[in-house]
């Protein structure tokens, strides 16, 4: 019994180690640029839709969008679509 459930836990954390999702983040300015809480919400709850999306962190202080994503799933150029169908234009920062 303790081999089988040694054996078990083995292939559990050999395949965690080997599906690792590959993960890249992606650091953008807007235009027009962000003004408000409205601005970042908006953001926020239109670019999560991308698939592949992670996480994403605004700031109107350093006018930036921090979006983690899995890059098999999501290219730079799908986050300037994004963006665009919102009306912002980015730029990497």
């Amino acid at each position: 019994m303790k081999k089988n459930l040694l054996v078990a836990f083995m292939l559990l954390v050999a395949g965690n180690t080997f599906a690792k999702t590959p993960v890249d983040t992606l650091i953008v300015t807007t235009l027009p640029q962000m003004h408000c809480q409205g601005c970042e919400n908006k953001i926020k709850s239109n670019i999560r839709f991308v698939k592949g999306t992670k996480k994403i962190d605004t700031s109107v202080e350093e006018q930036k969008v921090t979006i983690v994503y899995d890059s098999k799933k999501a290219k730079y150029k799908d986050f300037v679509e994004a963006f665009k169908k919102i009306g912002y234009e980015i730029k990497k920062k």
